[in-house]
């Protein structure tokens, strides 16, 4: 499980990421605005310019090392065997609820959702012990 969280986090990590290069590139394109109204100098111009588009590239490579980082541990994650890892996969990765993952794996919802609880529980249990 511990493994499928750090995905997840890696996930939302990428997410912020990229939500800030959308911001750096709106920044970009109002310093090009501005750079055209004469209301800003030149030296300040190209030092803000420089600055944004440094971040930028700097963000994309992060973006890009995490991306793939994503695709090793989802790689490591498809290769786990048994049925909680598989509950794991569907309920965190694919997003699915336990009635439809009962579905496709042929079990009953409830035995599902008392694998599911059973494996929450012992790993929040070994948190605890490690605290």
């Amino acid at each position: 499980m511990k493994l499928i969280t750090s995905y997840r986090d890696l996930l939302s990590e990428i997410d912020i990421y990229n939500t800030r290069l959308e911001n750096l590139e709106r920044e970009l394109y109002g310093v090009e605005r501005i750079k055209h109204t004469h209301k800003i100098d030149l030296d300040r111009y190209v030092d803000r310019h420089t600055k944004i588009v440094n971040e930028m590239a700097s963000i994309r490579a992060i973006i890009e090392d995490k991306e793939q980082s994503q695709k090793e541990i989802l790689d490591k994650i498809n290769k786990l065997e048994g049925l909680e890892y598989k509950i794991a996969y569907k309920r965190f990765i694919e997003g699915k609820t336990h009635n439809e993952i009962a579905k496709e794996v042929g079990y009953t919802e409830q035995y599902i959702r008392k694998i599911f609880c059973k494996r929450v529980n012992k790993e929040s249990t070994h948190m605890q012990k490690t605290m």
